[in-house]
């Protein structure tokens, strides 16, 4: 069933596809599933270089998907790198987990989808404190696709942060482990703390004890994709 899952969601754009053992993790956070999915698709490197100002750009070829494509120069990167690219890339993926978990169960297995519309409707997601019973990133972290930066981001080795990712919980019959843990690996660098116009990232590097609150003050971020862009993992991605 491993190879009919990732060739289904690779055919639909996944760029990484995991399968994810989270017994050990409690059942108040996994409602009792025992394996679950990750599956990643990454951004496009022109919508990343776009967004940072960055001049390797191939401006025709961002401009044919971009509303501002009459723009001639990068004067203003927020007005020309339009946002909504982020936002369609972050519904594709949660359109592809409820396809994913609708074609489990149609398999005869049971399946929850944590897609933001499936998280709302089941009361999975505190919306006064912004934050998930089981984040997609703890599942990630398990499988080994990355650590948690200061920006509180995922950060993949080829990738970067520049992915949008979901989660597919199940009891289906997947073969499923842990991969090793990926170590912090931010170091002295404190790019997406000053990036951050709106001094949310406090700068305090990731560790099972520090939690979202010790990286990020989520009530002051405005969704900029700053500490995204300006990554160096994520910029070493988009100009290879």
């Amino acid at each position: 069933m491993n190879n009919q899952i990732e060739k289904l969601l690779r055919e639909k754009g996944a760029d990484i596809v995991r399968f994810v053992d989270i017994s050990a993790l409690p059942a108040s956070q996994t409602q009792g599933f025992t394996r679950a999915i990750v599956f990643c698709i990454a951004l496009p490197p022109s919508f990343i270089l776009a967004m940072s100002g960055g001049e390797q750009t191939d401006r025709n070829e961002f401009a044919g998907r971009n509303k501002f494509a009459d723009r001639n120069e990068f004067a203003d990167r927020d007005e020309f790198a339009d946002r909504d690219e982020f936002a369609d890339k972050e519904r594709e993926t949660d359109a592809l987990a409820d396809m994913l978990a609708e074609y489990i169960r149609r398999e005869g297995y049971m399946a929850f989808s944590q897609s933001e519309e499936s998280l709302l409707r089941g009361g999975y997601y505190d919306e006064k404190n912004h934050i998930t019973k089981l984040p997609h990133k703890t599942i990630a972290r398990l499988a080994g696709i990355g650590f948690i930066g200061k920006n509180d981001l995922l950060i993949n080795e080829k990738y970067g942060c520049a992915f949008s990712m979901c989660t597919v919980l199940t009891d289906a019959p997947v073969t499923a482990g842990i991969n090793p843990i990926v170590p912090p690996g931010c170091g002295d660098c404190g790019i997406c703390k000053t990036a951050c116009a709106e001094c949310a990232i406090v700068g305090n590097e990731w560790s099972e004890t520090t939690g979202r609150d010790g990286l990020v003050d989520v009530f002051k971020c405005t969704c900029s994709l700053k500490c995204m862009v300006d990554c160096p993992y994520t910029l070493r991605y988009a100009r290879s």
